[in-house]
């Protein structure tokens, strides 16, 4: 028999855990008094915003080119399949800093000559390594979901007379986004996480301010302590909200 967490337990056990990495780690009180200042919360808040914006673009521009990646793959004719198979076999092999670090590189020197501002910032070059990132590993995870169907499906809407398009659409994409929504939803986790890798470009986001902040006021534990109970309440948000979300789209049912 399946036990089902209720939200209130998981929060329980956080937080229990939350008070005990203090005592754990000896941190001192005092140490947390930059946290009681206005300012101090109106610089953090800004890195958040910065890696929510980052986060939520490149979280909804990887889900079209995830579905794209998967149906090439899985069923493109062969000049468009396997230049597909290499570019998300190569973008997947490729550490994302340095993904990242080259898209800057090539976004920077593209928006000089094209006079184009927004192109030279590091959040367009972060954007887009994490676009191009999730959506070949979201792209990888959908395939697999497609493939992991029954042949009876595909038979069923055969019978039916449906095209292979609209047997594709009708059928076969819904169950495998039921099927694909947690390793989907663990990969959006990650994606809010790996906006930290902007600070090599000078992308001063969240856990870059925060190690700003505990350099001026010299207490990295009660800091990076801090900066860390944000990014876990910014991914529980995000998972309950998909929990809603495969409620109400009935993807909850056995």
């Amino acid at each position: 028999m399946q036990i089902q967490e209720r939200p209130w337990q998981t929060l329980l056990g956080v937080g229990m855990v939350l008070i005990l990495i203090p005592l754990a780690f000896r941190m001192e009180p005092a140490r947390f008094e930059p946290f009681t200042r206005l300012s101090t919360w109106q610089f953090l808040a800004l890195g958040i915003a910065l890696t929510m914006e980052a986060s939520v673009i490149a979280i909804l521009a990887s889900i079209p080119l995830a579905l794209f990646f998967a149906l090439a793959r899985h069923s493109g004719p062969p000049w468009l399949r396997y230049p597909v198979i290499g570019v998300i076999e190569g973008i997947r092999a490729l550490p994302l800093l340095g993904l990242m670090f080259y898209l800057f590189l090539r976004l920077s020197a593209l928006g000089r000559q094209m006079g184009i501002d927004a192109l030279t910032r590091p959040d367009a070059a972060v954007i887009a390594a994490l676009w191009l990132y999730t959506g070949a590993v979201n792209g990888e995870a959908l395939r697999a979901a497609i493939l992991s169907l029954p042949r009876g499906q595909w038979e069923a809407a055969s019978s039916l007379g449906l095209t292979f398009g609209q047997a594709m659409r009708l059928v076969i994409l819904p169950q495998a986004f039921r099927r694909a929504l947690p390793p989907l939803v663990a990969q959006f986790a990650t994606l809010v996480k790996d906006t930290s890798l902007g600070a090599i470009i000078g992308f001063i986001e969240l856990y870059r301010r925060g190690v700003i902040l505990f350099q001026g006021e010299r207490n990295p534990l009660e800091t990076l302590y801090v900066v860390s109970v944000i990014y876990f309440l910014i991914n529980y948000t995000m998972g309950r909200m998909a929990s809603a979300l495969e409620r109400q789209l009935g993807l909850d049912r056995g």
